[in-house]
């Protein structure tokens, strides 16, 4: 998969609106300086860039991810910019655990809700998982009916319970962490939360409106990389430094999977 990284020039005496060399589309003048014509010429270049190279991925610089109409035109046009949602999956359970160290919470007492409607091979693996680490796995959702043959399966086999439910009233009442994959704001606010509760983003940012609400809202993450391994040599170095390094690192780890051990979560 070839992924384009976007950034502005400070000073360039090259011809054209963009340059490409490498993997890398340089930007000649300042995205925030353009009106809108000009950025919609702008966008349909690099549009052209990415289908010769039969790629809509890209990631964007530091910079440019302050540009929302810029963002929203490269959306418009079916470019998908990586912004470390798939890293974020990855590296799930370890965040957890991190997650519990830092607020002294202890796994064997902590109970993990994950609020869910979209099932796939992912979130059964991802609940699989976590029941093995956790004593209490709470899965709300309005697909009760399919989370029950992995509830069975669980029990039957390895003699873990979790909990199915959609209880607005009680369903995220005594929940310590709620690990919401993909309940919108509108609806999340319709459950009652503990008011010290951990809400854990992993595909929009939501708000929880309860005015006696006090708990954490964790909407990003950041990270590191193992000093001396493959992935930090890669990786770290002045020629990615105007980027992000969970985008640069989500990239390397779906070539690379095995090397999630080597990802420092901060």
């Amino acid at each position: 998969m070839q992924v384009f990284l976007i950034k502005e020039l400070d000073k360039s005496k090259l011809f054209g609106q963009v340059i490409v060399k490498d993997d890398k589309i340089l930007i000649k003048k300042k995205v925030n300086k353009m009106k809108l014509p000009k950025k919609i010429k702008l966008i349909k270049k690099i549009n052209k860039v990415l289908k010769v190279n039969n790629s809509n991925k890209v990631i964007i610089s530091k910079e440019l991810k302050k540009e929302e109409e810029f963002i929203n035109l490269l959306y418009s046009n079916g470019i998908d910019i990586i912004q470390g949602k798939y890293l974020f999956k990855a590296i799930i359970e370890k965040f957890l655990e991190n997650i519990c160290i830092k607020n002294n919470l202890k796994k064997q007492d902590v109970c993990i809700a994950i609020t869910v409607n979209d099932v796939n091979e992912w979130v059964v693996k991802l609940i699989e998982k976590l029941s093995t680490k956790f004593k209490m796995i709470n899965v709300v959702t309005k697909k009760a009916n399919y989370f029950k043959n992995i509830q069975k399966r669980l029990y039957d086999e390895n003699g873990i319970i979790i909990t199915i439910t959609n209880n607005k009233k009680k369903a995220l009442s005594k929940t310590d962490i709620v690990l919401n994959i993909d309940f919108p704001e509108e609806i999340i606010n319709k459950y009652n939360i503990k008011d010290d509760a951990i809400i854990i983003n992993l595909e929009e940012k939501v708000k929880i409106k309860k005015k006696r609400f006090n708990g954490k809202i964790i909407n990003d993450y950041e990270i590191n990389v193992k000093e001396d391994t493959d992935m930090y040599n890669a990786l770290l170095n002045r020629e990615y430094k105007d980027f992000d390094i969970k985008d640069l690192v989500e990239i390397y780890i779906i070539n690379n999977p095995e090397e999630t051990e080597n990802i420092i979560i901060k």
